[in-house]
């Protein structure tokens, strides 16, 4: 298993671009060590903790769920390794070409930029915009699937395309295999025969992911030299969704007002009297209080006692003779 990038090569190969174009002369070259990047956690309660951070992203639930999950989990857990950090893309090849498929992600404001992209001719051998076969193997033609760093502009066969490193290695889940992407120069680039207007079959490239013209430069120049991109055809886990209310958790973009079932805090009760504490308790300076309580009450009972025969005697006092 190649575990680094670095291929110090000058190699001439086949560019990736539709039938009749001319081989392409470049230097391949990383430094990029794939072996430091993990996969996200398998764990729903992980998972949900990473990417309910992330609720604000695709507010039109545009992108597939689980694959923006797998890409959002991915970047968080490697984000010490991933250099540009504004956008994140993701691709699912599951879909047909005619499609939208291919999303570009504004991890600040969270919106969604669709487009199309072409498939290798080696990964749709029927040529009907299906891909399904992927691969890593020089000279296939086939797209590879897994995760990317984008890498370095450079004018080839197509002017302003940019390289791309793969890091994920053979022996990946879900077929995911793209380590030799740089060597075998699949890189992102404009292409005549793909066009965002057009919801019709999409031209084939080499195993490139190769955009609409009108759109590439713009695309490059806002993602090039590290950011992530993630290729798929199914997501890597179940999608654990975005916080809901209501599920005893206050998470994603939940607040003590939108939910106050999850986020309200309860209220604090009020500290307990003193139990040694008496409301009819003396003033302070106003004596002894451990006598003045109980001779206050021997004053009362002598006056209630006097009253008491005063009414016997009709309330007056007895002659003298």
């Amino acid at each position: 298993m190649m575990g680094r990038a670095s291929l110090g090569l000058l190699a001439v190969v086949t560019a990736c671009a539709g039938a009749g174009d001319e081989p392409e002369l470049g230097v391949v070259s990383s430094e990029l060590d794939i072996t430091k990047f993990v996969l996200p956690p398998a764990g729903a309660a992980e998972r949900a903790e990473i990417v309910r951070r992330f609720d604000h992203l695709d507010p039109g639930n545009t992108v597939p769920r689980g694959l923006l999950e797998d890409a959002v989990a991915y970047f968080d857990v490697n984000a010490p390794l991933i250099p540009k950090q504004d956008f994140l893309v993701v691709i699912d090849f599951s879909l047909y070409s005619g499609k939208d498929r291919y999303w570009l992600v504004d991890l600040a404001t969270g919106a969604v930029e669709p487009h199309k992209v072409a498939h290798g001719s080696g990964s749709d051998p029927d040529n009907d915009g299906k891909a399904n076969t992927f691969g890593n193997v020089p000279s296939s033609n086939k797209t590879s699937l897994g995760f990317y760093l984008t890498g370095e502009i450079y004018d080839g066969t197509h002017r302003h395309s940019m390289r791309l490193d793969g890091l994920s290695p053979d022996g990946s889940p879900n077929g995911m295999a793209n380590t030799n992407a740089r060597s075998r120069l699949i890189v992102m680039h404009e292409a005549s025969y793909v066009d965002d207007k057009r919801t019709t079959q999409q031209g084939r490239s080499n195993g490139c992911p190769a955009l609409d013209p009108r759109i590439e430069v713009a695309m490059v120049d806002r993602i090039h030299g590290g950011s992530l991109i993630y290729a798929a055809t199914r997501p890597l886990h179940a999608p654990v969704g975005r916080a809901a209310c209501g599920d005893g958790t206050c998470d994603g973009s939940e607040t003590a007002d939108s939910c106050p079932a999850d986020c309200a805090t309860d209220p604090v009760d009020p500290p307990a009297d003193d139990p040694g504490t008496l409301e009819d308790e003396p003033p302070a300076g106003g004596g002894c209080a451990a006598t003045g309580g109980a001779g206050w009450l021997v004053g009362l009972a002598l006056v209630t006692a006097g009253a008491a025969r005063r009414r016997r005697s009709g309330g007056r006092r007895p002659s003298r003779g």
